[in-house]
């Protein structure tokens, strides 16, 4: 090999290492923590999880039953009955009922049901003093058979089974006698196996009442590995899966008629040998999840024999909440759960994520280190490169995972001899030979006009025209180097030379194919023509008008699309230069960008371009202008990527990296759910407090409110448990409103004091997908009007002024005709009330019936004076109305 100029310094790795066919790493299990909390308890365990049929999470925990919507726990006590007052409201087992509700075992309460109907736990087994009743005992297991029956597991009384028509619960004896069971499963087939103990695994059939009891046999290979068994699960192939206490995990094949014992594999072929195993699951794609009590979660892929490791790291807040696992269940979504005894409900979304995240994994030495990628490059053999702080590494699903040299490596580009170049952050240019594991290093040389421009090498791009040629992005500037002669030559910034680089730190590199090689650096983009090593430089500035430069003079990225394009990736978004017009345009947060710093640009086969960004990654569609954004939830390494850490094999897989690992994904093989998520009520406050109703207001289509309704709030939730607070809401408030009203990020809607009548009010949802339950739910209001707009009160008032007027009436009648009546007593009577001659003279115009008016005109007077001397003659007589004047002047005249 030629020695290139520069007085390499030769080094040769350890080449054995490097080349080992080691099994593939395995992907990360990103691990979320949810934390119930109750009243009664600070810390909540949980002991078993079930799905109902209209999609809530039900968890059985040290405080009760607990249902879960994506949003909140809300807890339901067992009732507590005899001495179990005492007891902690424990739920043991939780698993659905046929009819709707579930059965629900307690620590010392028994066996109890939940009641869809009334939200509410009732007992539903009693005991008696000459039965084997499951009421006071501590239940551990229960399974319903297709006949209806009840299998129950418990801590004294053994096994017992109960008959719903004949309301009769039995024990079932195991011989010899067995007083704990831990676990009852029924098969496909009908068959109940039962998990003891120190008894081992029993199979009955519940026809004739035959057992089969399966021991552990240390002269047997193909016997359970303990005659302790914790848990018993049937797999989708109808394999059933005994795990046992510090016996590993067994398989009974029925056409043997003994057990496989699964002790491990890959690089942890005994791992299970001698575990306790405590909970079995299988997702659907198959992989086997295996919980133990304290040694964390295996997951094995039985289709390509990947094993991973999943313990509590107290340093990784996505590992596993705690190593003790007690229940593992997958939903209807494809979510896996996980329950833990002190580490909270653990949420996995599995094969549900789009992305595979692969990161450090403490229980995996080949796993990726904590420092995560800076670099990648895949070659023509699909092997993937990752540049880390800490060295190379190597990744390949045949070959395996390697680690090679330590120093901090920031780019990474392959050439046609199969040999990789690496830039570093301050050990220069290397160039390293995987086949051979020879390594060159190249550096700057004091005093010397040519030779690398500096040690910290940002961007590495091969030639497009000329693949001997390497381009070199550093601190000052940009480095040729011709690979096959060992030239090299510089272009740097000079300050005197508008053609030079318009900023010496390079951060980016593109080759359009035509003559140019873009550059990218701190203070804008320059356009290098490599036949004359001239620049033409673009620079933002303040008073350009939109269109006619860069958004940022940052620039992290340069990529050259299929159709001539240039699309510049800044701290301000994506900018896109149209090559023939010479026009920018500048995509931003604002146009549905993730965020605003992008990282890295790939193409797939679609024309649609990958953006890795400072928040999530973005696909663009050019052709719409469209973005479509990913989040953690879709898998993401994490929210922040690495600067130009992105790679394209030649079958279209990419790769983009950042500090918390790598995601790998085929964009044309990116999952997507079809299935809409139920759309379920679960609350109403009133001025903000919560309000019990009777029944399940899940399934309430009616509600009837008061008139003056204050703030009335609707919940809901829709059971897509992928990333609840990313699910999006509408609703529709009939006939008030003629659109549907979007409501974000908020799950429940508020009205305040609405008008007296009837509604109906509709609200559909999404998962983060964008699949929309459309049918969504409705509920009819009815508001009652107020007391004074009701059809009786109106009559009342009604009634009441028909009365009131034909009182008056009368009234007025005896007004007219008292004169007339009383004769000379009324004169008599006028005379001793010492009124004055005008007072007595309005008086006799007031009892012939007169009104103000008529008096005003009748005597010359004012209105102002005709008040006053009615006033007057009303104080003198010791009356308030003209009707109390006439009854008054009556009584005294007779």
């Amino acid at each position: 090999m030629k020695r290139l100029a520069g007085s390499p310094l030769v080094i040769f790795l350890l080449g054995a290492p490097l080349l080992s066919a080691d099994a593939f790493p395995g992907r990360f299990y990103r691990f979320e923590r949810l934390s119930p909390r109750a009243e009664t308890a600070s810390l909540v365990g949980i002991s078993s999880i079930c799905q109902d049929d209209t999609g809530f999470l039900w968890l059985g925990t040290s405080a009760g039953l607990a249902r879960y919507d994506g949003y909140r726990f809300v807890f339901f006590e067992p009732p507590a009955g005899g001495g179990a007052s005492q007891l902690p409201p424990s739920v043991l087992p939780v698993t659905p009922a046929r009819g709707g509700g579930l059965w629900i075992g307690t620590n010392g309460r028994g066996l109890m049901a939940f009641s869809k109907d009334t939200q509410t736990i009732g007992r539903r087994l009693e005991p008696g003093p000459a039965s084997a009743g499951a009421g006071g005992d501590i239940v551990l297991a229960v399974q319903e058979d297709a006949q209806g029956d009840l299998w129950i597991g418990t801590r004294t009384r053994g096994l017992l089974r109960y008959d719903p028509e004949s309301r009769t619960l039995t024990p079932v004896p195991l011989e010899p006698r067995v007083e704990v069971v831990w676990d009852v499963l029924v098969d496909r087939g009908g068959s109940v196996w039962v998990g003891t103990l120190g008894a081992g695994l029993f199979r009955i059939d519940p026809a004739t009442g035959e057992k089969v009891n399966f021991r552990s046999r240390p002269d047997d290979a193909r016997s359970l590995g303990s005659d302790t068994v914790w848990t018993v699960f049937e797999d989708r192939s109808g394999a059933v899966w005994a795990g046992t206490k510090e016996g590993g995990l067994a398989r009974y094949d029925a056409d043997g008629g003994g057990f496989t014992r699964f002790l491990g594999a890959g690089d942890f072929p005994d791992d299970l040998a001698a575990r306790t195993i405590t909970a079995v699951a299988e997702d659907r794609a198959g992989r086997l999840w295996v919980g133990t009590s304290g040694d964390g979660l295996r997951i094995w892929d039985r289709t390509t024999g990947e094993y991973t490791v999943c313990r509590h790291d107290p340093q990784d807040p996505e590992s596993l909440g705690d190593d003790a696992v007690t229940s593992i269940f997958e939903d209807s979504g494809g979510i896996v759960w996980i329950g833990t005894v002190r580490g909270g409900l653990n949420k996995c979304l599995a094969g549900k994520a789009k992305f595979e995240h692969y990161k450090h994994n403490p229980s995996n030495p080949r796993s990726l280190g904590r420092d995560g990628v800076q670099a990648l490059w895949e070659d023509g053999a699909g092997t993937l490169w990752l540049g880390t702080k800490t060295g190379l590494r190597r990744m390949d699903r045949e070959a395996g995972a390697t680690t090679a040299l330590a120093t901090g490596i920031l780019a990474i580009q392959g050439d046609r001899r199969g040999s990789l170049w690496l830039g570093t952050e301050s050990e220069g240019l290397v160039r390293f030979d995987p086949a051979s594991g020879r390594l060159e290093r190249f550096v700057v040389l004091p005093g010397r006009s040519d030779g690398l421009l500096s040690n910290r090498v940002n961007a590495l791009l091969r030639d497009a025209s000329d693949p001997g040629v390497l381009w070199i992005g550093t601190q000052r500037g940009v480095n040729r180097l011709d690979t096959r002669t060992g030239r090299w030559a510089r272009f740097v910034r000079d300050p005197r030379a508008a053609v030079s680089l318009v900023n010496p730190v390079v951060t980016a590199l593109c080759d359009d194919g035509a003559g140019s090689l873009w550059v990218g650096t701190l203070g804008g983009l320059s356009r290098l023509d490599k036949a004359t090593g001239r620049c033409e430089n673009t620079v933002n500035r303040i008073d350009d008008p939109p269109g006619a430069s860069l958004s940022n003079n940052t620039v992290n990225c340069i990529h050259g699309g299929r159709d001539g394009t240039l699309w510049v990736g800044t701290d301000s978004g994506l900018d896109r230069l149209t090559r023939s017009t010479g026009e920018w345009r500048n995509y931003a947060l604002k146009d549905g960008l993730a965020g605003e710093v992008v990282c890295a640009i790939l193409e797939d086969g679609d024309g649609r371009l990958w953006l890795s960004t400072n928040r999530g990654l973005s696909r663009f569609d050019p052709a719409t202008e469209r973005f479509i954004h990913f989040g953690l939830h879709d898998g993401l390494q994490g929210r922040v990527f690495s600067p130009r850490a992105a790679a394209k094999g030649g079958d279209g897989r990419m790769s983009f990296g950042g500090g918390n690992g790598l995601n790998v994904f085929r964009p044309d093989e990116l999952p997507r759910d079809p299935v809409a998520p139920p759309i379920v009520w679960t609350a109403l406050l009133k001025d903000n407090v919560e309000i019990e109703l009777p029944g399940p207001l899940a399934s309430r289509r009616d509600l009837v409110l008061k008139s003056k309704t204050g703030l009335v709030t609707f919940e809901f939730a829709a059971l897509s448990f992928t990333a609840p607070e990313l699910n999006s809401f509408a609703y529709k408030l009939e006939p008030r409103d003629a659109d549907w009203v979007p409501l974000a990020p908020d799950h429940a809607v508020s009205f305040s004091n609405l008008r007296s009548g009837r509604y109906s009010l509709r609200v559909k949802g999404a998962d983060p997908d964008g699949t929309w339950n459309e049918e969504g739910l409705a509920i009819a209001l009815k508001v009652l009007p107020p007391l004074w707009k009701t059809w009786w009160f109106l009559l009342i008032i009604a009634l009441f002024l028909v009365s009131g007027a034909a009182l008056g009436v009368s009234a007025w009648k005896k007004v007219k005709a008292a004169p007339r009546a009383l004769g000379e007593d009324l004169e008599t009577a006028i005379g001793a009330y010492r009124l004055t001659d005008r007072e007595e003279e309005i008086l006799r115009l007031v009892l012939r019936g007169a009104r103000n008016k008529d008096i005003e005109s009748a005597l010359f007077i004012s209105a102002s004076t005709v008040r006053n001397h009615i006033s007057n003659i009303f104080r003198k007589l010791g009356v308030r109305s003209r009707l109390e004047l006439i009854n008054r002047i009556a009584r005294d005249a007779r």
